[in-house]
Order: structure tokens, then C-alpha cells, then sequence
């Protein structure tokens, strides 16, 4: 045989341990691109999480502070200049002045401070509830003068406002507030009618016949609180004249200071929470402090457990969790 043959013969192949030092650069290249791929993976799902809890927490503070800074609303004048006359049955607590038109409350898990006579159900222990009443949004403007106090109020057809019987309803003209229940609401082709007897009110005559200037808004009652969803995830809640909706998911805690004006210059003194003010100073109220937990709604997202209080008892996960607060100026108390 060939001696060049026999040579080329022996090189042929690879030998073990050529084949396991392979193996193992292999290995190696393997585990550095699943190193990656895991830590961009983590990176991709803190993300996520973080940019979903700073989306709820705006949210959040967006549509709480639409309403919040409205407060004691009655299309016309200030709760403190003018006090209506409130002739409705079965009013919001407190019927609706000055001294409602924002009102907080401590909870415990087990009682309320103040006392609060209607709370939410299923309140997370340890959160604020606040109330706000105010006229909304949609208003109206009468067709004519009334033709005295007890006459019924004409407004223009189309009533895109929505109003119904049994709706409580305010009335200004900017010298005078009169807030009634509607008793019965009808539509023609030139104008809508709306009643107010004496069968949801405590009298049919308001303070005074209105003229055409005056303007009509129905009145509505909000509580702001935190309570589980069915899925068992802390929610926002709101409750509307009683109709209950969640708002946002993700969020475990509502903590609220007041505002509270003690010099009369129409600005906030001091912030304290609810049981520090005293029942005959909420008229003195004039912005709310409101701070939002949120938390992620995936778990092991943290790069370590964290312990925290929830709902009366200490937590420990791996959820992201954030405070988002906003300071919130009541448009009908300051100047």
C-alpha cells in the first residue's frame, strides 16, 4: 500500500475527545442564547406589567378626578353662596349642600368612621371611601317662565339628558337652587314636561316660579371604593345612585386626605384624613388628596417576594406594585 495512502487513511474521522470538547462549546453557545432568550423574556414581562400598572393607575386617577373636582356642581352657583332647597323624598344622605357635597370615610374591616348609615358592600378592609354629589354633566334650559312655584317645568323637545320619573333633579337660576324628585316625565313634539308632586316630594311647590334662565341638571351620587371582582383580583368600584360598576382592575388600595380650609381664603390649610374632620367642617373642604395601590395582575414578576398588608392580613408575592397620587381642586370651593 501507498505510504501517502496509508497516512491519509489514519487522519479520517474525529477522535472522542474531539467530539466532546465540541459537545461542550456547543453546550455552551446553547445555554448563552437561552440565557438570553430568558432574561429578554423576564425584561419583556416586567415591562408589560409595569406599563399595565401605570396605565390603570392614570386611568384611574383620570376618571376619579373628573368627578371629584366637581363636586357640589349645580349649574349655577356655589353651594356656599347658595343653599338649596331640597324637597326630594329619599335624598342622598345628608340631602345635598355645602356640607355633602364631598364626604370621606375611614374602614377598618370592621367599622366605619364616620358612621356611614349605607356603605358599599365587600369594602377591602382598610381602604377610604369618598362621596361625591353633583350635579352631571348634560343640563337643560326651561322652554318658558314658569307660571308659578307649583307649575310643572317645560323644557325644550329632544331631551337628550335622559331625564325619567323618579330622577332627582336640580333647578338654578344662580340666586335660587330648589332640588326635586321628578314624578313623572313626558316627551311631545314641542316640549318636555316634568312633574314634581307631592308623592315623592315633601311639597309640589318650589321656592320660587323660574324663568327661562334657570337651568335643570339631574343630581347624582358617587361612592369611590375597593372591593374584589368576581375573578378575586382588587378592583376600583364605583357606585352610581346605588348602580354598581368596576372601574379599574389591579387596584388594592384608595387612601384620601381632605383639603380642609381652616383661614376661609378658599384654599386648603391642611390635609388629614376623614375622621379628622369634624361633621360641621366638611363645608370647609375645598381639595382631596388621593392615593391609589396598584398592583400587577401577574404574579413572580418581582425579582423578589415582598410582604405587604391587604384586606386585614399580610401578603407575601412576587407581584410589581405602585402609588400613584393626585391632589384634586374642587372647582365650586375655590375662587
Amino acid at each position: 500500500m501507498n505510504s501517502n495512502y496509508k497516512q491519509l487513511y489514519k487522519e479520517k474521522g474525529l477522535t472522542l475527545v474531539e467530539l466532546m470538547v465540541a459537545m461542550v462549546i456547543g453546550l455552551v453557545l446553547v445555554g448563552g442564547v437561552i440565557q438570553i432568550f430568558v432574561s429578554n423574556k423576564q425584561a419583556y414581562r416586567v415591562q408589560e406589567a409595569m406599563s399595565r400598572v401605570q396605565e390603570n393607575g392614570r386611568f384611574a386617577i383620570e376618571i376619579f378626578s373628573r368627578n371629584t373636582r366637581m363636586a357640589g356642581f349645580t349649574g349655577c352657583g356655589s353651594l356656599d353662596v347658595v343653599e338649596p332647597n331640597v324637597i326630594a323624598n329619599n335624598p342622598p344622605a345628608g340631602g345635598f349642600s355645602a356640607s355633602n357635597a364631598v364626604f370621606g370615610y375611614e374602614y377598618d374591616g370592621s367599622a366605619w368612621t364616620p358612621a356611614f348609615a349605607a356603605p358599599p358592600a365587600n369594602v377591602v378592609a382598610n381602604t377610604d371611601v369618598i362621596t361625591i354629589n353633583r350635579g352631571d354633566d348634560c343640563g337643560a334650559y326651561l322652554l318658558g317662565n314658569m307660571t308659578a312655584d307649583n307649575a310643572n317645568i317645560q323644557l325644550n323637545p329632544g331631551n337628550s339628558c335622559g331625564f325619567t320619573a323618579g330622577d332627582i333633579i336640580i333647578i338654578s337660576d344662580c340666586v335660587s337652587t330648589d332640588v326635586f324628585r321628578a314624578t313623572n316625565v313626558s316627551a311631545g313634539a314641542s316640549k318636555i314636561t316634568i312633574a314634581h308632586a307631592n308623592s315623592q316630594n315633601t311639597t309640589n311647590r318650589l321656592s320660587k316660579a323660574y324663568g327661562a334662565d334657570a337651568r335643570i341638571h339631574k343630581l347624582s351620587s358617587y361612592d369611590y371604593y375597593i372591593r374584589e371582582n368576581p375573578a378575586g383580583e382588587p378592583a376600583l368600584y364605583i357606585r352610581e345612585n346605588g348602580a354598581v360598576s368596576e372601574l379599574v382592575e389591579g387596584t388594592e388600595d384608595l387612601q384620601i386626605l381632605y383639603g380642609e380650609d381652616t383661614t376661609d381664603d378658599k384654599s386648603a390649610d391642611q390635609y388629614v384624613d376623614a375622621d379628622a374632620v369634624a361633621v360641621s367642617d366638611w363645608n370647609n373642604i375645598s381639595g382631596v388628596r388621593a392615593t391609589f395601590g396598584l398592583r400587577s395582575l401577574t404574579n413572580n414578576v418581582s425579582t423578589s417576594n415582598q410582604t405587604y398588608s391587604y384586606d386585614g392580613a399580610n401578603i407575601t408575592n412576587r407581584r410589581l406594585r405602585q402609588n400613584m397620587t393626585s391632589t384634586i381642586s374642587l372647582r365650586n370651593r375655590t375662587p
